[in-house]
């Protein structure tokens, strides 16, 4: 006998033992998360570019949960908020650091913790005991700080760029320029390459004689040499002293010379023609000086020695002539001073005679009276010329 079985009832069975065991299994899963898990409330200020639902909350590297939701905080419009679901053995207390990392080249960020202190309290204990939910605040976000630095570099980069096109627009012409003076002058050099070849060879041949002239130059130089060698110290030595002696005895005599300065004046015009004569007769003895022998300037020196012996006798009749003259000199200024008196009286004098004249003429307008009057008038003149020649003198 063949047994029917029973299609419906067989199907519904099944549907019915699948639809327990994933009862069962999502029973089993919510009761896991509410014992293994907590919220963790991340507060970051400023942008929050990249996180999102789903987004990997690590500790140390170890992933511990994911984020659920990223909003903007109301009270606070600068910041957002991510709440993260968290395994509730995570070690978070006060020390503890967020950041937001990126995750390799995905571009999706991360909330990243690090750093706890077994002593501190755990954030999320505590509030699990208060009935609230964790909360940290996050470092600002390193991708906002990396965005914000590429864009001042990208901005950078433009203002370099901008001025770098302008410093080729201004160099350009100049530069063009100095590329076609460089083009001109190295043509020319090629096509002068003959001159500058014989111009090489004149240097060459220049610096032979150079050479040649040094050698004709050391010789003169030991020449003088030789000729300084053979000239007496001790003959010099004299002379010097002779010639210290002579200054020294001019310098004692030279005080008195004051008086006899003044006149002799006349004499300094006449010293200066010698002088111009002399320079004539200098350049002669300058040739004359090249062909002397060694042994003629010792006999030269015993010369000068002499001649010096003789300036200190001439010093010493100066110094006599000088003093008489300042022994006469109370009679010199005597006599200077009855000049200048004389000179003073016929001042007054023509300047009474002129008084009296022009009365004269005032009285007088006769023709004769003219004649007396131009008499008196060349009379003085006279004295005014006696006068003058005298204040002169």
């Amino acid at each position: 006998m063949e047994t029917r079985a029973n299609y419906v009832i067989v199907g519904i069975f099944t549907l019915a033992a699948i639809l327990a065991a994933f009862a069962f299994v999502y029973w089993t899963a919510a009761i896991g998360d509410r014992g293994e898990t907590a919220m963790l409330r991340v507060r970051i200020p400023g942008s929050a570019s990249g996180l999102g639902r789903g987004s990997f909350v690590l500790f140390n590297g170890v992933r511990v949960g994911d984020v659920r939701r990223v909003y903007i905080d109301v009270d606070n419009p600068t910041a957002a908020i991510a709440d993260a679901e968290i395994d509730r053995m995570t070690p978070i207390t006060k020390s503890t650091q967020a950041d937001i990392g990126l995750a390799g080249l995905t571009g999706q960020a991360n909330i990243e913790l690090k750093g706890a202190d077994p002593k501190e309290v755990n954030l999320l204990d505590q509030a699990e005991a208060e009935g609230r939910v964790a909360e940290i605040v996050a470092n600002p976000s390193a991708v906002t700080n990396l965005l914000q630095t590429a864009q001042n570099i990208f901005t950078r980069a433009d203002t370099v760029l901008t001025q770098l096109e302008g410093f080729t627009r201004d160099v350009r012409g100049p530069l063009t320029q100095t590329v076609n003076n460089v083009q001109t002058f190295s043509d020319a050099l090629a096509k002068n390459s003959d001159g500058i070849d014989k111009f090489l060879a004149s240097v060459s041949s220049l610096s032979d004689e150079l050479r040649g002239v040094s050698g004709k130059l050391d010789g003169t130089l030991r020449a003088a040499e030789g000729l300084l060698n053979a000239v007496d110290k001790d003959q010099i030595k004299s002379i010097v002293a002779n010639v210290d002696t002579v200054t020294t005895n001019l310098k004692e005599t030279s005080k008195q010379f004051d008086r006899v300065v003044r006149n002799v004046d006349t004499a300094v015009g006449s010293i200066n023609d010698f002088a111009q004569k002399t320079q004539g007769t200098l350049a002669k003895v300058d040739g004359v000086l090249d062909g002397i022998d060694p042994a003629q300037v010792r006999t030269a020196l015993a010369n000068i020695q002499k001649a010096s012996e003789n300036a200190n006798e001439a010093a010493a009749d100066i110094a006599k002539v000088t003093s008489k003259f300042a022994n006469r000199a109370d009679d010199i200024d005597q006599t200077i001073k009855d000049a200048q008196q004389l000179a003073e009286r016929l001042n007054d004098a023509s300047v009474r005679v002129d008084g009296i004249l022009v009365k004269v003429d005032t009285l007088l307008g006769s023709g004769q009276a003219d004649g007396m009057i131009a008499d008196a008038r060349n009379t003085l003149r006279s004295f005014k010329q006696v006068a003058d020649t005298l204040n002169a003198r």
